[in-house]
């Protein structure tokens, strides 16, 4: 029993790594002696915080204040070394959201801190020091604070640091509070299953070939081979983007052996290699729509009014229009190297026959959609069952019409925000004088919902006395101002900032004014920041609840999209934005 042990001892220690580890990175000295400078350069933003009586932090300079989840800033700090610092003080640098949420990253020392540290800083020394980072893509937070300072090495707590002085607002923590950056989260990356799809933004021909601008920011995946099915032979890629006519899409397939005898309008395509879009536009999992092209530049559509257990409807036509190129032939034998197919499918077309479905055509930034782009792969000389087949979103070969695996896209404009920017402003009488926000019954002051005469958010003020949104007054037995008033709405419940009290009836919009500076304001009434979040989650309850984001002249985007950020965690998910006159 003893030797076993002694046997098992040596065995785990043969097991211990004792090697050396990557080595280290090697800085070249000509590039740290071009960041030892003479000077600061004169557009940094100053600190001049001190760290002890060796050190100050003279500032530093961004290349973006406001970043995407999943994008990369580089942030250039300057040290100003007073006297040698003492060896056991080495630079951190963290990135944390606000209090309460999980948001945190560890930077990673710069080549600037790897080269030439603390421990080697002589008097005299102004340091540029580069550090790039890439934030978080499942960053949840409006923003993201970073923080910078020295700790002693092999420690971590907040006591550890050295501490900053004097202490301002521009510290925290016993560290430097080097920026807060705004977390654009309308251009986070999408989740699993979901697909952010931006608006075209240039001209797109239907030529079996998607290299146009308009392509530029398309959503783009590779299709992922199906479950049950066997690999098809060459990849897809597939893309989608859109403008006001059309839902275009673009499957780019590799593939030595293309085949398909099929030349006839609705000809069974599927036997053969073909490209298959499925589009349930209302997700409701029940009226969808079938479309297929095939390398003959062939279509089939199908409409199914229920789901697939009653046979689709083949007479119908979507009108959609197709373009495909050729990198080969379809004659069996010879050497093929793939297709690519265009498709540019018109709005009316994903309603089919339901011309009631309830989907705003064209879709509007922030439209949620379901939808699947399948490839499907025959061999020369197999049986037409005999197939293999891919997918954006995967699915079972068992069930190509899957309505629980489609993907869900979520409409975006040109630069790729799920977030509208603003409404469209105009001379319709949207919100016309003495309608919807009238005297005695409107939503909020005696004027009309957004100024007299005007479209969406017409010459009014949008804050001023008897007009605008949130007029001076309350209005007898009103709640809140409509930015979109109708006959058929109601205005949502205003909630008692103190106490989260509904002052009236719920209904289905609620609007928020955002001053430049300052509470925001509902119905007239300012809002203390503590207390937002209580009323947006009682807004929330109703579930069919839309925010209208009334954004006064002078406004900073900053102050926005922590608003948007605020509401879509307290529930709701409908916003609208549009700007005051």
């Amino acid at each position: 029993m003893r030797y076993a042990l002694v046997a098992v001892l040596a065995l785990l220690g043969g097991c211990v790594d004792q090697g050396s580890g990557p080595p280290p990175k090697k800085i070249d000295p000509a590039w740290v002696q071009s960041h030892l400078l003479g000077a600061a350069p004169a557009d940094i933003e100053r600190f001049d915080v001190h760290l002890g009586d060796d050190l100050i932090y003279l500032g530093n300079k961004v290349s973006a204040s406001r970043v995407a989840p999943g994008a990369s800033v580089t942030l250039t700090h300057y040290w100003k070394v007073a006297k040698p610092i003492d060896a056991r003080w080495k630079v951190f640098t963290l990135v944390r959201g606000p209090a309460g949420t999980a948001d945190f990253m560890n930077l990673l020392p710069t080549d600037m801190q790897i080269a030439h540290g603390p421990t080697t800083w002589q008097a005299g020394e102004i340091i540029e020091d580069v550090q790039t980072f890439t934030v978080r893509p499942d960053w949840r937070s409006a923003s993201a604070t970073v923080l910078i300072g020295l700790v002693e090495a092999g420690k971590h707590g907040t006591l550890d640091r050295l501490a900053p002085r004097p202490e301002s607002a521009r510290t925290s923590d016993r560290a430097i509070v080097a920026r807060v950056l705004e977390i654009d989260l309308s251009r986070a990356p999408a989740p699993k299953g979901v697909a952010h799809v931006a608006r075209a933004p240039g001209p797109i021909t239907i030529d079996g070939v998607s290299n146009e601008p308009g392509w530029a920011t398309a959503a783009k995946s590779d299709l992922v081979t199906a479950e049950g099915s066997g690999e098809p032979n060459g990849k897809a890629v597939a893309k989608l983007t859109w403008d006001d006519q059309f839902l275009y899409v673009d499957v780019n397939v590799t593939d030595t052996d293309i085949v398909t005898s099929y030349k006839q309008q609705d000809d069974p395509l599927w036997k053969a290699d073909c490209v298959e879009l499925f589009i349930d536009a209302d997700g409701n999992r029940k009226g969808y729509v079938e479309l297929q092209v095939n390398p003959n530049n062939v279509t089939f559509d199908s409409w199914f009014a229920t789901t697939r257990a009653v046979p689709g409807d083949q007479e119908w036509d979507s009108g959609m229009v197709t373009g495909v190129k050729l990198r080969g032939t379809v004659e069996p034998g010879d050497a093929d190297q793939g297709w690519e197919a265009e498709l540019a499918i018109p709005w009316a077309a994903v309603k089919g026959k339901d011309d009631a479905m309830g989907v705003r055509i064209p879709p509007q930034v922030g439209d949620r959609w379901r939808l699947n782009v399948v490839r499907v792969d025959h061999k020369s000389g197999d049986d037409p069952k005999i197939m293999t087949a891919s997918s954006w979103n995967r699915i079972a070969t068992a069930d190509f019409h899957a309505l629980d695996r489609m993907l869900t896209v979520v409409f975006a404009d040109a630069s790729g925000s799920i977030i509208p920017n603003a409404a469209p402003t105009g001379s319709g009488s949207t919100a016309g004088s003495g309608s919807a926000a009238g005297s005695g019954s409107g939503a909020a002051g005696s004027g009309s919902a957004a100024g007299s005469g005007s479209g969406a958010a017409g010459s009014g003020s949008a804050a001023g006395s008897g007009s605008g949104v949130a007029g001076s007054g309350s209005g007898s037995g009103s709640t809140l101002g409509i930015a979109r008033p109708d006959a058929q709405r109601r205005p949502a419940a205003v909630f008692d900032p103190g106490s989260s009290r509904p002052l009236g009836s719920p209904g289905p919009t609620l609007v928020i004014t955002i001053p430049p500076t300052g509470d925001v304001i509902i119905a007239g009434q300012p809002v203390p920041d503590a207390r937002l979040d209580a009323l947006l989650r009682a807004a929330a309850v109703n579930k069919a609840t839309e925010l209208t984001l009334v954004i006064s002249k002078g406004v900073a985007p900053g102050r926005v999209t922590p608003v948007m950020t605020r509401a879509k965690q307290a529930g709701i998910t409908r916003i609208e934005v549009t700007t005051a006159p």
